[in-house]
């Protein structure tokens, strides 16, 4: 019994010490909170204030007349309103780490680095990125037939700059010029509305849609240059042109199509005063678009009219742009006089199809692309179409395991597994590939003459990471009739033959 009132004693004098006897927090604690709730209103309020209910007061306990047991239902009375103040105090702990991490996440948004920074407000309605692409290339031929000489050495294939954004969360943009053969032309220049749920509306200079190299980025081909029939047909009713598009995307669909005036770098004068205009059209389905694996399938089209002249020439170089001699082309000429009698191309017409499958490290790729040229009847005895074709396919493998990917409908980035970095033995991504391309000229309503190009590339890529790669290239090459034989015929032939030994190193951001 002494014990149990020395304890008793021991704790009532505990518990009159000043800093037990408070049971509410002193309003000049710094830990104190408001009363009230202050909900967040915006994306630009940082954080939101927590209710901070005071702790409820211990209730008078009714004396027993027992001068021990009084004071130990104070002393619990007193532990309880102490229970109170530390949950409120772990409440507040919670509270100021919630914003810490918010502003934490606020300043993280501000500014993104990669290889380049992207602005961006705090509730991200708005962003600003720049943009970017060099190329370097490095070319040697190797003549075998048609006695002409190539040129070896090398080119900025591209250099381009710009810059793109968001604006009001739903408006997406983009301006952009590029550096080729000493020239500067725009590039893109247009403004995307991406407010419907599975629709976009886009204005300005952009690509037509027009089959699947040619849509893809520049930067996630896996040659050193398209396909020649794609280059050759492109040129005439695709690549990048001033229009307007529809899309409508769904995880496994997606079409394009837009009407097209000509591109921003034509010049007009009195005697062509008209532009060139067309439609174009592209649809992709995409059954499968798993990790690791895809079927990719599609079709695309454009017609194409009122030429500069009624005059086209058409051709490609052997897959290669540091020599500029033409491996195959033709060239169908016409007049627009001043008595009306028009002659040469009236229009273009051009369906494609194309095709990818990747299974694992695995894929292999392939377009077909069909051209008809319909011409006026003057100068056209036979009042007959010409009809142009080529395709080609290729076959990859990653021997580092990656596999390649598609995203809205064209191909994506490739990202290696383990990028660039010897002191940890890690060496990027490596990549090789084989292509069989042909581009058919050869209409003999339009020339006896058979006019075809062909090619096979072996290719090595080296993915150092996302953004940097280096490219090599083997392309052996043959054109009959082709413009690149030198003359005397009897001595050198019709035929062309050679090899193209190219390299590329490649950034883009």
């Amino acid at each position: 019994m002494p014990a149990r009132l020395i304890g008793v004693s021991a704790l009532a004098l505990i518990a009159a010490t000043p800093a037990l006897a408070q049971n509410k927090p002193d309003p000049g604690d710094a830990f104190a909170l408001p009363a009230e709730t202050q909900p967040a209103t915006s994306d630009q309020q940082i954080d939101t204030r927590a209710p901070a209910d005071k702790p409820a007061e211990a209730a008078p306990v009714a004396a027993t007349g027992d001068p021990v047991l009084d004071r130990l239902n104070a002393l619990e009375a007193k532990i309880k309103a102490l229970e109170a103040r530390n949950a409120q105090l772990e409440e507040q702990s919670r509270f100021n780490e919630d914003r810490i991490e918010k502003v934490e996440t606020r300043a993280a948004k501000a500014v993104q680095f990669t290889w380049a920074p992207t602005l961006s407000d705090v509730g991200g309605n708005f962003t600003f990125k720049p943009r970017g692409m060099l190329e370097l290339d490095y070319a040697g031929y190797n003549s075998r037939a048609g006695g002409y000489q190539f040129n070896n050495g090398t080119q900025i294939r591209r250099g381009r700059f710009g810059f793109e954004g968001t604006a009001f969360r739903t408006f997406a943009y983009r301006v952009e010029a590029e550096y080729v053969n000493n020239a500067v032309n725009l590039l893109d220049a247009y403004i995307q509305y991406n407010g419907f749920k599975k629709l976009s509306i886009t204005v300005g200079q952009q690509k037509a849609p027009y089959g699947l190299e040619a849509n893809t980025s520049d930067a996630f081909n896996t040659f050193l240059e398209r396909g020649m029939a794609n280059v050759a047909f492109g040129a005439v009713g695709a690549e990048r042109r001033v229009g307007a598009t529809l899309a409508y995307s769904t995880d496994h669909l997606y079409a394009t199509v837009g009407i097209f005036g000509a591109g921003e770098a034509v010049n007009r004068n009195a005697t062509t005063p008209g532009e060139t205009y067309g439609f174009n059209g592209r649809v992709v389905w995409e059954p499968i678009n798993d990790t690791n694996r895809l079927v990719h399938v599609g079709v695309s089209g454009y017609k194409v009219t009122d030429f500069a002249a009624n005059s086209l020439t058409i051709g490609d170089r052997p897959n290669s742009r540091v020599d500029g001699g033409l491996i195959t082309s033709v060239s169908i000429t016409g007049t627009n006089p001043a008595n009306g009698v028009q002659t040469g191309v009236k229009n273009a017409t051009f369906v494609g199809g194309e095709a990818a499958f990747v299974y694992g490290p695995f894929s292999v790729q392939g377009e077909y692309d069909h051209l008809t040229l319909n011409r006026f009847e003057a100068g056209n005895p036979n009042n007959t179409n010409l009809h142009f074709n080529g395709f080609y396919v290729f076959g990859s493998f990653f021997l580092t395991g990656e596999s390649r990917s598609f995203r809205g409908g064209v191909v994506d980035r490739l990202k290696p597994f383990r990028d660039f970095n010897p002191q940890k033995g890690n060496w990027g991504a490596f990549e090789v590939a084989l292509r069989y391309d042909k581009l058919n000229l050869t209409d003999h309503d339009l020339s006896p003459l058979t006019r075809e190009a062909t090619s096979w590339t072996t290719a090595l890529n080296w993915y150092l990471n996302g953004n940097v790669k280096f490219m090599f290239n083997w392309v052996r090459f043959k054109g009959l009739n082709s413009p690149l034989a030198v003359a005397p015929v009897a001595i050198n032939g019709t035929t062309v033959k050679g090899d193209v030994f190219g390299s590329r190193l490649h950034l883009d951001f």
